[in-house]
């Protein structure tokens, strides 16, 4: 749903994008799974009950995708912010490690 791969900007951010391929994809599968859990969060305090059974019966990530981003008000705003969270998070430790 992400794309992260092949978001080439974000990842030259993040400084991983000239990163060997397995390491690469090993961060950008934590990344996915953090803006995921990110993004359950912050929906879940706008959809109803009935909106999640909804979703849950939804299988295919296209589909989901049309699905969050006609019921979800602003979804495009949410992932921006929530990436954007995650950049600043993983700039603020990346510092702190490098020094």
């Amino acid at each position: 749903m992400f794309d992260i791969a092949n978001n080439t900007e974000f990842l030259t951010e993040i400084g991983i994008n000239d990163a060997p391929d397995d390491v690469k994809a090993k961060l950008i599968a934590g990344i996915e799974g953090l803006a995921e859990k990110k993004l359950v969060n912050r929906i879940a305090d706008i959809v109803t009950d009935e909106q999640v059974e909804q979703f849950s019966n939804i299988t295919d990530e296209k589909q989901a995708a049309e699905w969050l981003r006609t019921n979800v008000p602003n979804f495009d705003e949410i992932v921006k912010e929530v990436f954007a969270e995650i950049k600043g998070d993983i700039l603020q430790h990346k510092a702190n490690v490098v020094g």
